[in-house]
């Protein structure tokens, strides 16, 4: 077994910066900077440096090249596998050189590296695209170009740059961000055959509502009645429940966004017409032409660059083109989490409701250490949680672990997080995340029937949610929550909409401008879904007297794309604006002891407007009074509650002040973590090994032992990964691989580390073990507990023991179930005695 087994869908890269492309010149300028930094004199000449340095990054003309020396184990990466890498050839587990991975520091080289593309190892690399993530990052994709230039009809389903620019160029922008899609984290989608799909135009209609309307250039806010365009099926279609019976998010060269089971070929026989128009022209009848995918046109991102549907049919299988998903719904929703966004724009909270809100959050940070199921869901060994890493795995498996030294130093740190995280207002609740999903009922009359003013299934103020078919209300919430942004909504589900609605989605209603309050789309947006009684109370009285915001927005830009022009998009995105500094600044406000709404809602039409400017190059400027009204906000320190919601010390947020997420530092205890759980069982590190004689005391056995401390010790420094707060994964797989040099035995070197870690050292401290081999761990303990217990077992409730299971419904051990058996009769006679002595008299 290697160690790419275990890794199944993840693949390694290198990630360099702007620096690792200098020039010998820039080399030694910028040894010569760095000196007189350290001297920290000078100021003058370091300044001319810095600017004679500027100078060559912006005017080199030659074509780079990326310096060996940068291209390390340290500067790897793990991304997951995508079409991207499947169409390139990539391997899950492998290291690929065929994507550079470039982070920004000076844009004058970014320039050259787009514009020239740069060398390494004798072989060109060109750009690529930049996703949304890497743009937050300042990072841009780069690829070798023979590998491009073999792979670019499937990446791109046939579509040049030639010939977007020959119709007119599109932003610049926004086609990084769709040839991005193929780098998604997805998986194949088996069983989809484009021949049975097509693209029809979106239900757009007005709906008329009050809004609080902001003026861009005078930042005037009036309430007016007014209809608002309203593209209900924004980034959502359909697919026939036979098809698939969830949801889930879909990716193809130019095509993303959320499909969701509806049978709209009964829909079509029901109410006697089965012809639809595509977004071309062409009708197609659902049932002859046996058609299970309905695209919508806002999916399709580059229809208008192919002269039909059949033209862009052609060329995705022509290329060898790739259909993929991701983020399937899941079977089981586990408990959602609120956030402090959406806590604190319901300041009259009373400390009461907060207690109530709080108290599950409180249990379990008080139950861990008490309680074995606590200990294993704050663990991640829960059933809820489907992306188990091998040490969940294990702890499902074996819950003695919990026992283990290791474990319990985890559990300690989990406290602390939870602490944390409930003080800063991101506590789970009475509710779960879900996609949001249009009244695809409506949508069908809207296209089968040619109803531009459907009924559809809901109504204004309705919602159907079938994971709480019993609740009457519910407080739907989507972040980011910046203004007041609570909809509740009244829950309908009946006999219809369960025969319609098949997913376990948020369905709404196309009556209702819920979309413009909670600002979604349908490609995949979640709702926040609660119906805690307490929170939905809070809401309902909260949202009393508020509207939507409404403002105009530019269109975005449309350009020739070119080197030029990919190089000013990105630049724009990476400079344009810190929407986070905007978010925190609208903390600032509702968090002050004088909340301003006016002040608020000016700040998210900005946050609006930064989010869009790399589409636009647009961002209005605000007024000398409205400037002075954000500006007695603005200029305070962040919150008090930012100590644990960000980290920030103590002198970097305001006072604590009775603000409502304050206020949960005092009523969220932290309470001292003692292991007192009865029921965990007896550990036995046998159980981890494979050869359970194994001895440490050989020479070969130190040699591990002694590389393993090594390269334990030195983690720290052998990935970026790391001191990014990211998992290391290469890193792991590394220190597996120079083990095994060592000795090329995979199960003796695991054993010889249980061995060693678990007896010898009795080590708090086994990251490194569950990381780097912790499927071996987990292929051992499946085998020992199989063969320990071939016809199931249990863990009893009691004493945390291993038994047999010998009949339904059983909890205990034998011996344990007998004792309680013993303790019920004693309390029958103790009760049974009082009854005689009441009855005495």
């Amino acid at each position: 077994m290697t160690a790419q087994r275990y890794l199944s869908n993840q693949l390694y890269v290198y990630s360099v910066d702007t620096a690792a492309f200098y020039t010998a010149d820039e080399v030694a300028l910028r040894a010569r900077i760095s000196k007189l930094k350290q001297a920290g004199d000078q100021r003058e000449r370091l300044r001319e440096l810095e600017s004679s340095a500027q100078a060559h990054f912006d005017t080199y003309s030659g074509v780079r090249t990326l310096r060996e020396e940068k291209v390390t184990d340290k500067a790897v990466i793990s991304l997951f596998e995508s079409t991207l890498t499947r169409t390139i050839g990539v391997k899950p587990g492998a290291v690929t050189k065929d994507i550079i991975v470039v982070e920004t520091y000076f844009h004058g080289i970014l320039r050259s590296l787009i514009l020239n593309g740069f060398t390494y190892r004798g072989e060109k690399y060109v750009c690529l695209t930049a996703s949304a993530g890497q743009i937050r990052e300042k990072k841009t994709v780069f690829i070798r170009e023979s590998v491009w230039n073999a792979h670019k009809g499937a990446l791109t389903a046939g579509l040049s740059v030639e010939a977007i620019n020959a119709k007119g160029g599109t932003n610049t922008n926004k086609y990084l961000a769709y040839l991005a899609l193929s780098n998604s984290a997805t998986e194949v989608w088996r069983g989809f055959n484009i021949d049975k799909a097509i693209v029809v135009d979106d239900m757009e209609f007005p709906v008329e509502t009050t809004v609080d309307y902001i003026d861009s250039r005078t930042f005037e806010i009036t309430r007016q009645v007014m209809p608002i365009d309203i593209k209900h099926t924004d980034g959502c279609g359909m697919i026939l429940p036979r098809k698939s019976r969830k949801s889930f998010m879909v990716r193809l060269p130019w095509i993303k966004g959320l499909l969701v089971p509806f049978a709209f070929d009964r829909f079509a026989k029901e109410h006697g017409n089965r012809v639809v128009t595509d977004i071309y022209g062409r009708e197609w009848d659902i049932v002859k032409d046996d058609i299970e995918v309905i695209f919508t046109k806002s999916q399709f991102k580059m229809w208008k660059f192919y002269a039909n549907w059949n033209d862009y049919v052609t060329k995705f299988k022509d290329n060898g083109c790739e259909a993929a998903k991701c983020a399937d719904e899941p079977d089981m929703f586990p408990q959602a989490r609120l956030n402090y966004q959406m806590l604190q724009t319901l300041p009259d909270l009373t400390d009461g409701e907060l207690r109530q809100l709080t108290q599950a959050a409180v249990t379990e940070i008080v139950s861990i250490g008490r309680d074995r199921e606590t200990m294993l869901e704050v663990l991640g060994a829960g059933p809820a949680n489907r992306r188990k890493n091998y040490y969940q795995q294990a702890l499902a498996l074996y819950p003695e672990l919990l026992v283990d030294e290791y474990s319990r130093q985890q559990l300690k740190a989990v406290k602390k997080a939870a602490v944390r995280r409930a003080r800063a207002g991101k506590f789970k609740v009475d509710g779960v995340f879900t996609y949001i999903t249009p009244d695809l009922y409506a949508f069908c009359e809207w296209l089968f029937l040619g109803d531009r003013n459907p009924k559809g299934l809901l109504a204004d103020g309705q919602v159907s949610c079938s994971l709480y078919a019993t609740e009457t209300k519910l407080d739907c919430l989507r972040s980011p929550h910046l203004y007041r942004e609570h909809a509740v909504r009244e829950n309908v589900v009946t006999d219809e909409t369960k025969r319609w609605f098949k997913s376990k989605g948020l369905y709404t209603s196309c009556h209702d401008p819920i979309s413009k309050l909670l600002m979604f789309d349908c490609d995949g947006d979640k709702a926040l879904v609660i119906r805690d009684e307490t929170l939905v109370a809070a809401a309902e009285r909260n949202m009393q007297g508020i509207v939507p915001l409404h403002y105009e927005m530019r269109s975005a830009t449309t350009e020739t794309i070119d080197g030029e022009s990919i190089f000013n998009g990105l630049r724009a995105a990476y400079t344009g604006g810190n929407i986070g500094e905007v978010s925190n600044n609208i903390s600032k406000v509702w968090n002050s002891s004088n909340v301003s709404l006016d002040a608020i809602k000016i700040l998210c039409c900005v946050n609006n407007f930064v989010i869009d400017y790399a589409k636009t190059l647009y961002k209005p400027a605000l007024p000398g009074d409205v400037k002075a009204l954000i500006r007695d906000y603005t200029r305070a320190k962040v919150p008090n509650f930012f100590r644990y919601a960000k980290g920030k010390t103590a002198r970097q947020v305001e006072p604590a002040n009775g603000a409502v997420v304050n206020r949960l530092a005092t009523i969220v205890p932290n309470p001292r973590t003692n292991f007192v759980a009865a029921n965990l069982g007896r550990f036995n590190y046998l159980m981890l090994m494979r050869n359970k004689r194994v001895t440490i005391n050989t020479d070969e056995a130190r040699e591990i032992i002694a590389k393993y401390t090594e390269l334990d010790t030195r983690k720290h420094i052998m990935s970026n990964e790391l001191i990014e707060g990211k998992d290391g994964a290469f890193m792991y797989v590394n220190i597996r691989n120079q083990l095994l040099e060592v000795n090329d035995n995979l199960n003796y070197v695991v054993d010889i580390l249980i061995k060693y870690l678990y007896v010898e050292k009795q080590s708090s401290f086994k990251t490194t073990l569950w990381s780097s081999f912790g499927d071996v761990v987990v292929e051992n303990l499946r085998n020992n507990i199989e063969e320990k217990l071939e016809d199931g077992f249990l863990l009893c409730a009691d004493c945390g023991g291993r038994a047999q299971i010998i009949k339904q419904r059983q909890t205990r051990c034998q011996s344990c179930d007998e004792q309680h058996r013993r303790e019920k009769k004693r309390q029958q006679k103790r009760r049974e005695r009082r009854v005689d002595v009441a009855t005495s008299f």
